[in-house]
C-alpha cells in the first residue's frame, strides 16, 4: 500500500511529512531508551523488506503484500516496530521506486504509525488477557488485520483530503473491502513468522526467559539475515503480478496517476537489477538481495542515529 507521488495535494504531503517526521524522531529516541540491539533492529527490517517483496494473490486482478509494521512491533515494541518501517520505506522510495518521495510521510503514518504504533495498542492488550504464547500469536493476528484496514482508511481519508471529498465514501468503501481481504493474510503471515519465531528464537520475544542455550550473537544476527535474504532471492521471483490493493482500487475508481513507472533516479526500479533484466527472476532475486542488505545497513543506521541524539538530548 505504497502511495505513489503525485497521488496526495502538496498540503497533504507536507502535513503527513510533518506527522511523520516528529513520529520517526520520537521513535528513534523511544528506541535507544528500549535497550534494543541495533543489529536486531537491522536484522527484522531486512525480514520486513524481504517479506513485502512477496506479492500473495487476494482475488480477481488484485494481490496483497505483507505491511510487517505489527510483526516489528511484537518483537521490537511498537516504536522499535516504526524505526523498522521507516528504514523499508526509506530504501524502497529511494532505492525502487516504490512509494513517491513526496508521500514518504504519509506512507510512514500509515504502514509505520498506524501499523507499527498502533497496531501495537490493540496487540498488547490482547496478548496479556489470552497470555503465553498462544497470546502473542493470535493477539498479533488480531492486531495485524485491524492496523491494515485502519491504514487503509487512513488513506482515504489522505486522498479525500486532495480534493476528492466527494469520492470519500466509495473510495472507503473499496479501501476497507479489498484490505480487509489483504488483512487475512497479513494476520495469516504474521501469525506463522511469530510461531516459528516462538520456536527459533524464543528470546527474541517478551515472554519469560526459556531454559536452553541462546547462541552466540553474531550466529543468531547472520541466521536471520540468512532467512531474509532467502526469502527476498528464493520467493520474491514468485510473488504475484497482479496490482496490490491500493493500485486495484485506484484503476478502478481512476485516482491512481497514469504514470506509475518508478521515479527516474531510482536505481533499482521495478526491483529488477538492469544488467540482468533480460532474466527476470534473476534480476529480482538480485535485486531483493542488495535490497535487503541496504535496509539492514538504513535500519542500523537509524537506531545508532536514535542512540546519539539521545545522548545529546540526556
Amino acid at each position: 500500500m505504497h502511495i505513489p507521488d503525485g497521488l496526495l495535494a502538496p498540503p497533504v504531503a507536507l502535513s503527513a511529512g510533518v506527522v511523520g517526521a516528529a513520529g520517526l524522531a520520537l521513535a528513534l529516541r523511544k528506541v535507544e531508551r528500549s535497550g534494543r540491539e541495533p543489529s536486531t533492529l537491522g536484522m527484522v527490517a531486512a525480514f520486513v523488506f524481504a517479506a513485502q517483496m512477496v506479492n500473495f494473490p487476494v482475488g480477481p486482478g488484485v494481490s496483497g503484500h505483507l505491511m510487517g509494521g505489527t510483526l516489528a512491533a511484537a518483537v521490537l515494541g511498537p516504536w522499535g516496530g516504526a524505526v523498522v518501517v521507516a528504514a523499508v520505506l526509506l530504501v524502497q522510495a529511494f532505492l525502487f521506486g516504490d512509494g513517491g518521495l513526496t508521500a514518504l510521510g504519509a506512507n510512514f503514518c500509515n504502514m509505520g504509525l498506524i501499523g507499527a504504533v498502533g497496531g501495537y495498542a490493540v496487540y498488547a492488550p490482547l496478548r496479556r488477557r489470552i497470555g503465553g504464547r498462544r497470546g502473542v500469536v493470535l493477539g498479533a493476528m488480531a492486531a495485524a488485520w485491524v492496523s491494515t484496514t485502519v491504514a487503509a482508511g487512513a488513506f482515504a481519508v489522505e486522498l479525500a483530503a486532495s480534493g476528492r471529498w466527494r469520492d470519500f465514501g466509495p473510495i472507503l468503501a473499496w479501501m476497507a473491502i479489498v484490505h480487509a481481504a489483504i488483512g487475512v493474510g497479513e494476520a495469516v503471515l504474521t501469525g506463522l513468522i511469530l510461531r516459528f519465531t516462538l520456536s527459533a528464537r524464543p528470546d527474541l520475544l517478551p515472554l519469560p526467559p526459556t531454559p536452553g542455550p541462546v547462541g552466540r550473537r553474531g550466529q543468531q544476527l547472520a541466521a536471520g539475515l540468512g532467512v531474509a535474504l532467502a526469502v527476498a532471492v528464493f520467493l520474491g521471483p514468485l510473488a504475484s503480478t497482479r496490482p496490490d490493493g491500493l493500485e486495484f482500487v485506484g484503476a478502478k475508481l481512476g485516482f491512481m496517476p497514469g504514470n506509475r513507472a518508478g521515479p527516474s533516479f531510482a536505481p533499482i526500479a521495478d526491483y529488477e537489477f538492469p544488467p540482468l533484466a533480460r532474466w527476470a527472476p534473476a534480476a529480482t532475486a538480485v535485486a531483493g538481495a542488495l535490497g535487503t542488505a541496504a535496509v539492514f545497513a538504513v535500519g542500523l543506521a537509524l537506531a545508532r542515529a536514535g542512540a546519539i541524539a539521545d545522548r545529546r538530548a540526556a
